[in-house]
């Protein structure tokens, strides 16, 4: 079902409610235990208040996400697991993404859940008309396999997705693989794809093919598909449908204030995922841009997200300058595995400065056993709910939604404590800001 015929049951819809209107302003006001939400019908503008954890949302005059089926009365502890902390101004399609993440699930949804999850294709007993498509560049590690799970629980909530098919490039050196996964998607019928593309400008033309086809495309975990300026960039908003993720460039920055003020003098390392992407590049090009002349880098390097590809590279890196001040990395447990190297090569951890995005707990209660007050890790949050907000910002396209190019969502760096280290999480290796329920992780992960 594209979005043409959506569209159509949906103007039938607000015309309807039209009708039936008293004619009062529309304003809505919700309280909820841990923090006030009021929803007013008017600007489109979304303020959360840092201190107090109050989420004022306004829906704009040519359609909010109410007018789409969503709701932005998301639980406010809920918003600020999933951000790591209180933030101002969070989009109202993350809110409403959010909103639709219970977790509290019965076992019929959770054995379809896992039944998606690990098929490549599943109905989901609705018989809804729509087929979500999922492509990643690389499913091969916990934090994709989680985000993985985190869309599929985001679409069993929607009736009218009837289907969910599911593609892994795992990561092949050919982009034709990846590539080729996008166009089985299109040939399969379906209605959207969420993923991440790992492969970046390289599967360009596929991307463009799903959308001449009518099927939009929205990456999560700011996944463009070539950054601004880059040659056979594409466009969010012009040449696919839109892109989920933090600025990259202020996390970046983010990145090198904290090296600049807790290293000041010396080497760091910079490491990535797969080659190109995105992600990676968008905040590695600011950091070093960043930095104090006083820093020197190593890297960056490429590591795949795989976990022995980064400890290899820190191995190296040490053999040569035993004294690394700092790591740049957006994947906690991937530097947790690297700091191996040190005890293989009988370094002591001490005088180190880390600065990592996502917040697996393998790494924060490594360092809570270490006890050492001149070992830093500084970080943001996980962003597995991300692939949600694409899937909610694709149901709300497919009904006539006009979606922003880029759903930005904030990102806040945070100095590790104890209470980072949480020793009783299903297991360690998932990032403690996801919103998969703990209930489905354990049967995800049931060796812990």
């Amino acid at each position: 079902m594209k979005r043409s015929k959506i569209i159509g049951l949906i103007a039938v819809l607000m015309l309807i409610a039209a009708a039936c209107s008293s004619g009062d302003s529309g304003d809505t006001t919700t309280t909820a235990a841990s923090g006030e939400t009021t929803t007013t019908a008017a600007s489109g503008e979304t303020t959360t208040t840092a201190a107090s954890g109050e989420t004022t949302t306004t829906a704009a005059s040519s359609g909010g996400v109410e007018d789409y089926g969503e709701s932005t009365d998301a639980d406010p502890a809920l918003v600020d697991k999933a951000l790591g902390v209180p933030v101002a101004d969070v989009n109202e399609i993350v809110l409403a993404s959010i909103a639709r993440a219970s977790q509290d699930l019965d076992q019929a949804t959770i054995d379809k859940a896992m039944e998606c999850w690990s098929q490549p294709d599943c109905e989901t007993g609705t018989g809804g008309e729509i087929t979500m498509g999922y492509a990643d560049g690389g499913g091969l590690n916990v934090w994709r396999q989680v985000t993985h799970m985190e869309a599929i629980l985001q679409a069993l909530t929607y009736p009218e997705i009837g289907k969910i098919i599911s593609t892994d490039a795992q990561w092949n050196v050919d982009p034709a693989v990846a590539a080729g996964d996008i166009r089985f998607l299109i040939q399969a019928g379906v209605d959207f794809i969420v993923g991440y593309p790992d492969q970046g400008i390289a599967i360009a033309d596929a991307i463009l093919e799903a959308e001449a086809a009518g099927i939009s495309y929205i990456p999560y975990s700011a996944g463009y598909v070539g950054l601004p300026g880059q040659d056979g960039a594409l466009e969010p908003g012009v040449d696919y449908t839109s892109i989920v993720g933090e600025d990259l460039c202020q996390l970046g920055t983010s990145f090198a204030t904290i090296m600049n003020e807790q290293v000041g003098t010396g080497t760091i390392g910079i490491l990535g995922g797969t080659p190109g992407n995105a992600l990676s590049l968008g905040w590695q090009t600011c950091e070093m841009d960043a930095l104090n002349d006083t820093i020197d880098v190593l890297g960056p390097a490429d590591t795949y997200w795989v976990n022995s590809i980064a400890l290899e590279t820190v191995t190296g890196w040490l053999s040569t300058n035993p004294d690394i001040a700092g790591y740049s990395y957006e994947y906690a447990d991937g530097l947790y595995t690297s700091l191996d190297a040190y005890e293989q090569l009988g370094i002591p951890v001490d005088n180190l400065v880390v600065t990592v995005r996502t917040d697996e707990q393998t790494l924060f209660c490594d360092w809570a056993e270490r006890d050492n007050p001149n070992y830093q890790i500084w970080y943001s949050a996980g962003g597995n709910f991300q692939s949600r907000v694409a899937v909610t910002a694709s149901m709300m396209y497919l009904k006539g939604a006009e979606i922003p190019p880029e759903i930005l969502v904030p990102h806040v760096m945070r100095l590790v404590t104890a209470d980072d280290c949480n020793p009783n999480r299903v297991t360690p290796t998932v990032s403690n800001t996801s919103l998969v329920p703990d209930a489905v992780l354990v049967v995800m992960y049931p060796a812990g």
